[in-house]
């Protein structure tokens, strides 16, 4: 890519001016790669104020960061930190709630197709959501501390003085602004009636204070909301008790509201989040309360894994304020034919294909399902003897990744020396043949491609027409 990087390209590389840069770019513009140039060139542009440690990647999973990591090495730069959306949710919770990932959820709509569960995730994941979400937080702030006289050491504290000292410390956490309002109380009794409260006095204020307190834990306040909004059945718990994931930031974003958050990344001068079209508005603005620094935000709206909780950048940018967008319409990664074949699953009229001619992608029709594993088992021996690197088979589903993966293991089919099965806890992929699921595949390529169990009834919602467009679109040479 440093040979063949275009005008517009290095344009987005070298731009330091924009506080948040959307890229929306097609499957194969390179925008990862150009990303990841873009931290090289600033990292060298202000090599006096911003060191690699200062840079955080919110990267889709521990694969991609794995792929990450190796590309920038090669660009003469240590290592950047990074955090999984997940890692981050759990750190901002401090660990107190149990909640489903991102993968598991996927996984469920693919496998149940519960359309109570997608209305949850879309209502959660729309502007409109959030709005909501705003107004109830200012109504719990405001009905949150009932203040009343108060007779400390026989001198009265009006009602609307505690109230107002309350209010004054909105941005601190609940136990800190209670110090707070007491220190106040304190110093304020001390300089009009010229008295210092005994030990027992400041006791009795600080037990008063809290008895005015309405608290409820988190979890509970969060759960009001839906009853606030005359909507109770979009609250509802996933496995073993945990928090639906499409609750997990919404539960952060009242709790920043209402409490303010601990994290480790408050000095992080720069952040590059991939994959932007799987995050919705509430965890942009989580991300955009959290961090204050300038943002490098990259994705695809063609390539979302869950529809139901998409972004796309127009709605990216109602939540980040302050942010321009770029688009990258040439694809380079695959044949034209691949290209033209992806883009009759999902059409995207924006797409330009670069004329680089290779073979036609072949449709393998397969009568049993021991015919179609022996197909594969052909077609991976044919890679193996070839000059390729890689070969992804990519598949809807981890079921079935594993049944395609442990019948190639099986050793019927021949022996396959590098033979690797990606999962949610995979951490890196190397040469060979790689099974794994679309969902996985997402942000890596491959020489070839191999798409098992493509039927109509497989691939027949849009989120499996999405999945089936990814998998596709990894192919640099053949499908």
């Amino acid at each position: 890519i440093v040979a063949t990087i275009q005008r517009d390209q290095n344009a987005i590389i070298r731009n330091d001016e924009a506080q948040a840069l959307i890229i929306q770019g097609v499957a194969g513009s390179g925008k990862t790669s150009i990303a990841l140039h873009r931290i090289a060139y600033l990292l060298y542009r202000f090599k006096e104020s911003l060191r690699s440690e200062d840079i955080l990647i919110i990267s889709p999973n521990r694969v991609f960061s794995a792929y990450i990591a190796n590309v920038l090495p090669e660009l003469g730069e240590e290592t950047v930190n990074q955090v999984g959306m997940e890692e981050l949710a759990d750190e901002l919770l401090e660990g107190q709630y149990r909640f489903e990932s991102f993968f598991e959820q996927t996984t469920a709509l693919l496998e149940k197709d519960d359309e109570a569960m997608k209305a949850r995730l879309r209502y959660k994941a729309s502007p409109e959501f959030l709005t909501e979400l705003d107004r109830y937080a200012g109504h719990v702030e405001a009905n949150r501390f009932a203040a009343e006289d108060l007779w400390i050491a026989r001198r009265l504290v009006p009602a609307w003085l505690l109230e107002e000292v309350f209010r004054k410390h909105r941005h601190l956490p609940t136990n800190e602004r209670l110090r707070q309002v007491s220190w106040e109380i304190e110093r304020k009794i001390g300089n009009q009636y010229n008295y210092d409260l005994e030990p027992d006095e400041r006791k009795q204020l600080k037990a008063a204070l809290k008895t005015m307190l309405r608290q409820t834990t988190l979890r509970e306040t969060y759960k009001g909301f839906y009853h606030w909004l005359g909507r109770p059945e979009l609250f509802r718990t996933a496995s073993r008790g945990r928090l639906e994931y499409a609750d997990v930031f919404p539960l952060i974003y009242l709790k920043m509201r209402l409490e303010g958050v601990r994290s480790r990344w408050r000095d992080v001068k720069h952040l590059l989040i991939d994959e932007m079209q799987d995050y919705t508005p509430v965890q942009y603005a989580v991300i955009g309360r959290l961090f204050s620094c300038k943002k490098t935000i990259l994705g695809d709206a063609f390539q979302s894994v869950n529809p139901y909780s998409a972004s796309r950048a127009e709605e990216i940018r109602r939540v980040l304020r302050r942010s321009s967008c770029v688009t990258l319409n040439k694809s380079y990664r695959s044949s034209l034919q691949i290209t033209r074949f992806a883009q009759r699953i999902a059409p995207n009229p924006e797409l330009e294909a670069i004329e680089r001619h290779g073979e036609e992608p072949q449709v393998i029709k397969a009568r049993t399902r021991k015919e179609e594993i022996a197909t594969i088992g052909e077609l991976a021996r044919d890679f193996t003897d070839s000059e390729h690197h890689t070969l992804g088979i990519i598949c809807k589903t981890q079921k079935q990744a594993t049944k395609v993966f442990e019948a190639l293991e099986s050793g019927e089919h021949g022996e396959f020396e590098r033979l690797q099965l990606l999962g949610e806890k995979s951490t890196a992929f190397g040469r060979g043949i790689v099974v794994c699921t679309a969902h996985m595949a997402k942000g890596l390529e491959f020489d070839r491609v191999i798409v098992p169990e493509v039927t109509a009834k497989h691939y027949a919602t849009d989120m499996e027409r999405n999945l089936l467009y990814v998998a596709c679109t990894r192919a640099m040479h053949r499908l």
